[in-house]
């Protein structure tokens, strides 16, 4: 009997971020929304999402995984969450360390290659000053270009959804953040059509508990709490069946 593994691959709502006031936890991994989904579905959860991950990250961090672990003797279910376009990720001369809070890592795999790259995010202001120059130049491109970058995730979405289709392998993409804008759409359009609804959750995350008024008070850099992630293991364990 092949092994059930489930990865989950996304950012720091993917993997649980601030559900017990800590960026990164075990606690958090485990009532994460993927995992829960996971244990719903009777998969082992690996999950393999870092704080911070563009959508770029998440991408190539589900193909490294592949490359490194996947075999026949595995029943692999992927559930990629997406993040928001408007981060970016920059070829970077040295080492990062984004897999780490307080100097441990609690992800169950990490991409290995993701250390050559710095991930931007215009809301966070937390890097170092040799980054200065470099997280500037990208911030000013990511503000002004974020129609291209959402391109960039439409790409990046049918990258994997025909990766998996090659591969023969269960799959769910959703969003926890808006990766798409309206005033894209017509740009947009084309990508969009050719994905696959039958495999992709479209209600976002975030936005939806915040809309109904959830609030995590351990948050302080706005993640949910626990039953937001319940609710929407629930909600994509539904749409699965």
């Amino acid at each position: 009997m092949r092994e059930k593994l489930m990865l989950i691959a996304g950012c720091s709502h993917t993997a649980g971020s601030e559900i017990d006031g800590q960026v990164d936890s075990p606690h958090n991994r485990q009532h994460s929304y993927g995992n829960l989904l996971a244990t719903k579905l009777g998969y082992r959860p690996v999950n393999i999402a870092i704080a911070g991950y563009t959508n770029s990250a998440i991408a190539r961090s589900v193909l490294e995984w592949f490359a490194e672990n996947y075999h026949d003797g595995l029943d692999v279910f992927v559930l990629v969450g997406w993040t928001e376009s408007s981060r970016i990720e920059a070829p970077y001369v040295f080492p990062t360390w984004h897999q780490e809070q307080n100097g441990k890592m609690y992800c169950d795999w990490f991409s290995k290659s993701s250390t050559d790259f710095l991930q931007i995010n215009v809301n966070s202001q937390v890097f170092s000053d040799r980054e200065k120059d470099i997280q500037e130049d990208y911030r000013r491109f990511t503000v002004n270009r974020t129609e291209y970058l959402e391109i960039v995730s439409a790409n990046l979405i049918l990258q994997l959804q025909y990766f998996f289709k090659y591969q023969n392998v269960k799959y769910l993409m959703c969003n926890t953040l808006c990766t798409f804008s309206p005033e894209n759409e017509k740009h947009l359009k084309f990508y969009k059509e050719s994905i696959d609804t039958r495999h992709y959750y479209n209600e976002l995350f975030y936005h939806t508990y915040a809309n109904l008024g959830y609030t995590n008070t351990k948050a302080v850099y706005g993640h949910h709490g626990e039953e937001p992630h319940r609710l929407y293991a629930d909600a994509l364990y539904n749409f699965l069946m």
